[in-house]
């Protein structure tokens, strides 16, 4: 299974027409494709204006085929030219691979927190180790699933952590009783040189969903 996101960034003077621009994205490649899509916004975070569509995927030989039904597709290829007016033009695609947890779909998702880095030289097999740990014990503490996943695409050795919320009072939750566990603490510092430390390449986003 792997997940696909595809990012892009909003630019002001438009109103809301960007995101009714982005929702009939959403709509469109599910009627085209029957290919499940969420769309998410980026809320209180680094990156204002920036939105998210994300699809999971049996395998890539279903993405292509989602791809090249769209490509195909008239009506479709004309509402994505129409981007041009509501988006700074950048187009980001990222492939996850989960190495721990799977999502689930009977769950109502309203929030996810996203933590993403890259492995550093040399400490490949010791941080995947970590981050099955790291996601191991978030979800003991926090009592909520947690993804961790390793990147196709992007940067080599990407990485990322997906925890969903059903409300922002559940993020705040979760988010208290991890920073009040100590056993917590002492297993982040235990990661140590498993990580690039960089900032930006080590961030923490919280999504909203949209559509």
């Amino acid at each position: 299974m792997y997940l696909f996101t595809r990012n892009v960034r909003l630019v002001g003077g438009n109103g809301t027409a960007g995101i009714e621009w982005a929702t009939k994205i959403t709509t469109k490649v599910a009627q085209v494709t029957g290919q499940e899509v969420q769309l998410w916004a980026a809320s209180y975070s680094p990156g204002f204006g920036r939105i998210a569509w994300t699809a999971w995927v049996d395998d890539l030989t279903a993405l292509e085929t989602v791809g090249d039904k769209l490509q195909t597709e008239p009506s479709f290829t004309d509402l994505e030219n129409q981007g041009t007016k509501f988006t700074d033009g950048q187009v980001d695609d990222t492939i996850y691979q989960p190495v721990f947890g799977q999502p689930d779909p009977s769950r109502q998702v309203q929030y996810v927190g996203v933590v993403q880095g890259v492995v550093a030289a040399g400490n490949y097999a010791r941080a995947l180790g970590a981050g099955v740990e790291i996601a191991k014990a978030a979800e003991k503490i926090t009592g909520l699933p947690t993804i961790f996943a390793s990147s196709l695409t992007g940067p080599y050795g990407g990485i990322g952590f997906m925890t969903g919320y059903e409300t922002i009072a559940g993020l705040e939750k979760a988010q208290t009783a991890l920073a009040a566990d100590a056993s917590w603490i002492k297993l982040i510092d235990s990661t140590k040189g498993c990580f690039v430390e960089d900032p930006a390449l080590t961030q923490q986003t919280i999504y909203r969903r949209i559509g």
